[in-house]
């Protein structure tokens, strides 16, 4: 069987453009100190594609496809101050590697505008093929995807439907401060787990998790912009979800809500 790996192409020439970066210190006319940085085009290129040389070895791939972000961010339209903590500013070089990979063609460079690169790898990596897919990513959330193999810090995690479900609303109830969003008020990662143990509808122990929390805490409904604890629920639900195949139509090239079934 064909193995396909799909890269995260964000992180891996980000990290690789920063390794390579040069700082400079020098004095202007004025008598200031002023601090620049650069980076060879040539040298980003060639460590970035070591790097994707290096994963496709170590895991015996046929094919590495580059996933990138697009332009805009749908996550964005969901929640306007998702992620508004990180700083958007690419190393030297960046942009520029970029357009040298598209252009030499000797791997499959790909992005969809109103994408992450994370939901598109989660939507391709999903979808039903006759192909080996395997994600080389660093990002945790990654395990949200069903049945799928993910090479992350140097070993190979395979999940299953009940594992990515798991750790999706675990995710949802803890949150991603990272990301800018907060989870249930009050609830730390050993509270989450334990309203993941109960039995019953695990949505249902979701929103009842977040009534709770909100009823001690209305000030997180305010903070978030939602009106009840059921909204925020629902809000960081969606946050924390990587698209799967499922979760987006293809036709209109948009992603579909998840919405809890009714």
């Amino acid at each position: 069987m064909t193995t396909q790996l799909l890269i995260d192409a964000d992180f891996v020439l980000y990290r690789d453009c920063c390794v390579v970066r040069r700082d400079h210190v020098w004095t202007n006319l004025a008598g200031q100190k002023v601090h620049t940085q650069s980076a060879s085009h040539d040298e980003a290129l060639e460590k970035f594609t070591q790097s994707v040389e290096s994963y496709v070895t170590k895991l015996h791939a046929d094919e590495a496809i580059l996933v990138f972000s697009g332009d805009a961010n749908f996550r964005k339209d969901v929640w306007p101050q998702y992620k508004s903590g990180r700083a958007s500013l690419k190393p030297p070089a960046y942009w520029a590697v970029i357009d040298s990979l598209r252009e030499a063609g000797k791997y499959r460079v790909v992005s969809e505008p109103c994408l992450e690169g994370d939901d598109y790898i989660g939507i391709l990596a999903t979808r039903p093929s006759g192909v080996r897919r395997v994600i080389v990513s660093e990002d945790k959330d990654m395990q949200t995807l069903p049945e799928t193999e993910i090479w992350r810090q140097d070993k190979l995690v395979e999940t299953t439907e009940e594992s990515a479900d798991h750790f999706w609303r675990l995710q949802t109830l803890m949150g991603d401060t990272t990301d800018g969003y907060h989870g249930c008020p009050g609830l730390g990662p050993v509270s989450a787990a334990k309203v993941l143990e109960k039995p019953g509808d695990p949505w249902e122990n979701i929103l009842e998790a977040y009534r709770k929390g909100c009823a001690k805490k209305p000030e997180a409904l305010t903070k978030a912009g939602v009106e009840t604890p059921d909204d925020l629920a629902l809000l960081n639900a969606r946050l924390a979800r990587i698209l799967r195949h499922t979760d987006w139509d293809g036709a209109a090239r948009r992603p579909i809500l998840w919405s809890p079934e009714e």
